[in-house]
Order: C-alpha cells, then sequence, then structure tokens
C-alpha cells in the first residue's frame, strides 16, 4: 500500500469513528426536531381556535359598542334639556340675586336712616300695636268658631 491509501484508510476509519460518536447526538436531534414539528401542529391548530373566539369576541364588542353609541344618541336630548334647565335656573337666580340686592340696598338705606332720625322706639312701637291686633283677631275668630260650633 502505499501512502495515498493508507491516509485514506485512516480517514475511512476517522470517519467511521466520527459517525459512531454522532449517531446519539444525531438521534436525539431527529427526535427533538420531531418533537418540535408537533409542537408547531398543535400551535397552529390553538391558533386557529383562539383566532376564532378572538374573532367573536370583537364581533361582539363592536355590537356592543353600536348598542352603547344608540343609547348615548338616545340620552343625548335629556342631556341638552337637563342643560337648557340649568341655564334657565342660573338665568333665574341671577335675576333673583340682582333683585334681593336691590331690595337690601333699599332695606340698608332704611335702616340707616332710622339709625340716623333715633326712630327705633317708634317702630318697635308699632310693632307692638301691630302685634296685638294680630293677636286680638285671632282670638275673636276663635271664639267665632267657638259659637258657630255651638
Amino acid at each position: 500500500m502505499d501512502w495515498l491509501g493508507i491516509g485514506v484508510l485512516v480517514l475511512a476509519i476517522a470517519f467511521f469513528v466520527a459517525v459512531l460518536f454522532l449517531r446519539p447526538v444525531l438521534n436525539n436531534l431527529a427526535a427533538t426536531l420531531s418533537n418540535t414539528a408537533d409542537t408547531v401542529s398543535t400551535l397552529n391548530k390553538s391558533l386557529g381556535e383562539i383566532t376564532s373566539e378572538t374573532t367573536l369576541i370583537l364581533y361582539n364588542t363592536n355590537e356592543t359598542l353600536v348598542d352603547v353609541n344608540e343609547k348615548i344618541g338616545k340620552l343625548n336630548p335629556l342631556f341638552d334639556i337637563i342643560h337648557d334647565t340649568g341655564e334657565a335656573a342660573h338665568h333665574l337666580t341671577g335675576t333673583l340675586a340682582s333683585y334681593t340686592s336691590v331690595k337690601h340696598d333699599r332695606a340698608t338705606a332704611g335702616i340707616n336712616y332710622i339709625d340716623k332720625k333715633h326712630l327705633e322706639g317708634i317702630l318697635r312701637g308699632a310693632a307692638f300695636v301691630y302685634y296685638l291686633r294680630q293677636i286680638k283677631k285671632e282670638s275673636n275668630k276663635v271664639a267665632e268658631d267657638v259659637t258657630s260650633a255651638s
């Protein structure tokens, strides 16, 4: 044998030994690839189911949004009425505030006049007379009710 034949024989033996050592690794790689193929197949099925359920959820969400928008559309006139009522109440209270402000100014002017002229005693006396007249009217009315009931 010449050197070329010996070199080829050494290479063949080395290749055979490498195949013997790599055989378990290649078997494990084949099993891993088989499991990966099964996982990808299961994932495709699961993804199909998830996609169909997601589509159903999105459809139901869209239907709910349409329903909510319709109901909000029906409530808009009610909110407009409430807004108009609020504006009317604001206008009314503004008018009442200005009216009471004028009355308050007049009352303050009257009190200042009474204080300046020292007329408190006369006013208290007039209030007392008014109070006595009211009591007399009530007592007369009670007496008439008692006599008419008898």
